[in-house]
């Protein structure tokens, strides 16, 4: 990478980081603080607007190295997006459901909506990038599988489990997917891309691990639990 995009690289981690931080702070009860609590609250989510500002600013700068040429601008918007939502969406986990998506409440609505769009994103993704639906569907079918029986009583005991494993399944060859992809692409000359970054790959396995681990690890020890 040029020594030029080095503090744009910086700046990018400084906002991604930034954005769920602000986000805790913008979602978690502070009582102490009394009336100024609102306030403190309104100022977080600003932070979390602007983090968001800076990480885009800066991958907008990163992007001819990175992506190898400048996405259209309304791609490029969704994108910055769909990535600071997935931050909102754990830290909403986090700090509204004590770590666990069972016990959301009126919370869990939005997040099943939410991990819907972020699923259905990354659908798209790997039938953009290798033009494999059999995965894009895995990954869909999964993600509906999973939530629906919650909504819909009456279907089978075993189709949220299947859903799960269909969906962990779809994940893990959605990341082979683009993976192999990005090695096809990087012999190419003047060619680069962003799944072919060791940063992104790494980010990119911690982040499905985490879901992963969100989505199945509360419904098996409620299975296991006398």
């Amino acid at each position: 990478m040029p020594q030029r995009l080095l503090p744009y690289r910086t700046t990018s981690f400084v906002g991604f980081v930034g954005i769920f931080l602000f986000t805790v702070i913008a979602l978690v009860r502070l009582p102490a603080l009394g009336q100024a609590e609102t306030a403190v609250h309104g100022l977080a989510w600003i932070g979390v607007v602007a983090a968001a500002v800076i990480m885009g600013r800066a991958w907008w700068n990163l992007a001819p190295e990175v992506f190898g040429g400048r996405m259209p601008l309304v791609a490029f918007v969704l994108l910055v997006f769909f990535v600071a939502w997935v931050w909102v969406w754990f830290a909403i986990v986090l700090v509204k459901c004590e770590g666990s998506v069972r016990t959301c409440g009126p919370w869990r609505l939005a997040l099943d909506v939410g991990a819907f769009a972020m699923y259905a994103t990354l659908a798209w993704v790997v039938w953009w990038r290798t033009r494999r639906w059999v995965i894009s569907t895995l990954v869909l079918a999964g993600c509906i599988g999973a939530r629906l029986p919650i909504y819909v009583p009456g279907l089978p005991t075993g189709t949220r489990p299947l859903g799960i494993t269909v969906l962990s399944v779809g994940l893990v060859l959605a990341l082979v997917a683009l993976f192999s992809s990005a090695e096809k692409l990087r012999g190419e000359p003047g060619t680069h891309t962003l799944f072919a970054a060791g940063w992104f790959r790494v980010l990119t396995i911690v982040a499905v691990l985490a879901t992963l681990l969100v989505l199945s690890v509360p419904y098996l020890l409620s299975r296991l639990t006398p």
